[in-house]
């Protein structure tokens, strides 16, 4: 088991420092200073959806070209547990339409990967860490996330939604799908 002394040193002094580092020493997530990510007020990180062929799980039908946007909030102390919360703004032409595909809806930390190695995931440079979420759809179900934190201060958000293997005809809300979403910080938030 980790002490406070020992977390001291090895994050430093700075007091919020330690208390990430005590509070995510138990979760096996080592010491990192992340506290740069925190949202507080009305900033968000806030981007579009990438465009990619296979992401028509996340699409209504006939959908032009991805134009889905999100807004995440991040807490760095809830990274254990609850992370932060996204919203999209697709709302009013969204596959859960007269809903967006996730409103205000709290991350929740895959917490038994923090004591396996899938939580040193790494992949591709730039990033400082990678967080494995739960997200539930309005409509859509359960997702799995990767929220990846990057050392340019942006986040990436990949979801990932099962589903049975689709038909000719399987609406896009039901097939499988993959989505990923580059998001920058806005201190006045996204405006949705």
């Amino acid at each position: 088991m980790t002490t406070v002394g020992a977390l001291s040193r090895k994050c430093g002094r700075r007091p919020l420092a330690v208390a990430v580092c005590v509070g995510l020493g138990g979760a096996g997530l080592g010491c990192q200073d992340l506290e740069h990510f925190d949202t507080h007020g009305d900033e968000a990180y806030c981007g579009e959806m990438v465009g990619a062929p296979f992401n028509e799980g996340f699409l209504p039908e006939n959908a032009n070209p991805p134009a889905i946007s999100m807004r995440l909030t991040f807490d760095i102390h809830g990274l254990a547990k609850s992370p932060g919360s996204i919203t999209t703004d697709d709302d009013a032409q969204g596959s859960c339409s007269p809903d967006p595909l996730f409103d205000e809806v709290r991350l929740r930390s895959v917490r038994e990967a923090f004591h396996d190695p899938i939580s040193q995931l790494e992949f591709g440079d730039g990033r400082e860490k990678n967080i494995l979420v739960w997200a539930d759809s309005t409509c859509q179900g359960t997702v799995l996330g990767v929220i990846s934190l990057m050392s340019d201060d942006s986040i990436e958000v990949r979801l990932l939604k099962p589903a049975a293997e689709p038909t000719d005809d399987t609406p896009n809300a039901e097939r499988p799908g993959f989505a990923e979403w580059k998001l920058t910080r806005r201190s006045k938030g996204c405006g949705f």
